[in-house]
């Protein structure tokens, strides 16, 4: 008599049963890995359009501004005026995830730094962004137009509507 070699219906389902079971458990734990992802991905977006626009005013370009593409959740933009004065786009970053959050101080809309790399109303400036009802970071640009960021505890974060 041959015997046959392989795996029973039976022996499938219970392994697709585990595997469900598996995946059920796993998954939200692992969408919180990715959200406290885009968070850390965001953040270092806004520090490097910073860094960008300070480096490019550096430069000579003159005023160097960053400013939000409509609203700061819906990107920024690096603008460089040319050689006649009319601002020309240099750079585009991208609208955050819509789990999270961004706002700035004083409800800004645009930072501008001179070629001395300095902002040009020497006011210091703080965005926050947050993951609501986790946790956050802030993004502190000083005077001189370094940017630092640090992060933020949940009670600063507070959960979303």
């Amino acid at each position: 008599m041959r015997r046959q070699s392989g795996i029973t219906l039976v022996e499938l389902l219970v392994t697709l049963a585990v595997i469900g079971i598996m995946v059920g458990v796993v998954f939200p734990g692992f969408r919180g890995l990715m959200d406290r992802n885009s968070m850390t991905t965001t953040a270092n977006s806004l520090v490097l359009a910073v860094s960008y626009a300070r480096s490019e005013a550096l430069r000579g370009a003159g005023l160097v501004r960053l400013r939000a593409r409509g609203t700061w959740p819906g990107g920024w933009e690096v603008v460089v005026p040319d050689e006649n004065g009319v601002n020309q786009v240099v750079r585009v970053f991208d609208p955050i995830p819509g789990s999270l959050t961004l706002a700035a101080s004083g409800g800004i809309t645009q930072l501008t730094f001179n070629n001395q790399g300095l902002l040009q109303d020497a006011t210091p400036r703080t965005f926050t962004l947050c993951l609501p009802g986790d946790s956050g970071v802030e993004i502190s640009i000083s005077a001189t137009g370094r940017p630092n960021t640090s992060p933020l505890n949940a009670a600063a974060c507070p959960a979303g509507s």
